[in-house]
Order: structure tokens, then sequence, then C-alpha cells
């Protein structure tokens, strides 16, 4: 049975600092499968009553590595 798939969102304001995120992410997970990206630029306030600014959020939806048995045509010689 297929593994349900994963999710892991990065949030900054700093596009330097998204891009660093995910690129350290990828380097340190070890064969996943990346099934969906979505991007959204939003306002989000850092204590209440307080003012917003712009926040990059980047979710990337993905598929953890599968063990050789849960790959297809897998066979036990």
């Amino acid at each position: 049975m297929p593994q349900p798939l994963k999710i892991k969102i990065f949030m900054d304001a700093d596009p330097g600092r998204v891009e660093e995120q995910i690129n350290a992410f990828i380097a340190s997970a070890s064969s996943i499968t990346i099934i969906k990206t979505e991007t959204v630029i939003t306002a989000v306030a850092e204590k209440p009553n307080e003012g917003t600014r712009p926040c990059i959020v980047v979710t990337i939806w993905y598929e953890p590595p599968a063990s050789d048995r849960e790959r297809p045509g897998f066979r036990v010689g």
C-alpha cells in the first residue's frame, strides 16, 4: 500500500532565505519524489496589534523513499 504524501512548508519574508531553506531540505532528503509545489505571497503579523509584513510561503507535497518491496515490479528471487 502506498504511503500517504508528506508536506513541508517554508515561510519567510526574504526570498533568499526561503530558497536556502528549500535547497537545504532537498539536499538532506534522500530519494524523495516531489509531487506538487505551491507558492503564495501573504501578509503576516509578527505580534498582535502590529502591522503586517509580506511573507513568502512555499508548500511542497512529497513522497518519502519507498522500500524495494513497495516498488512496482519488485520480486523476491
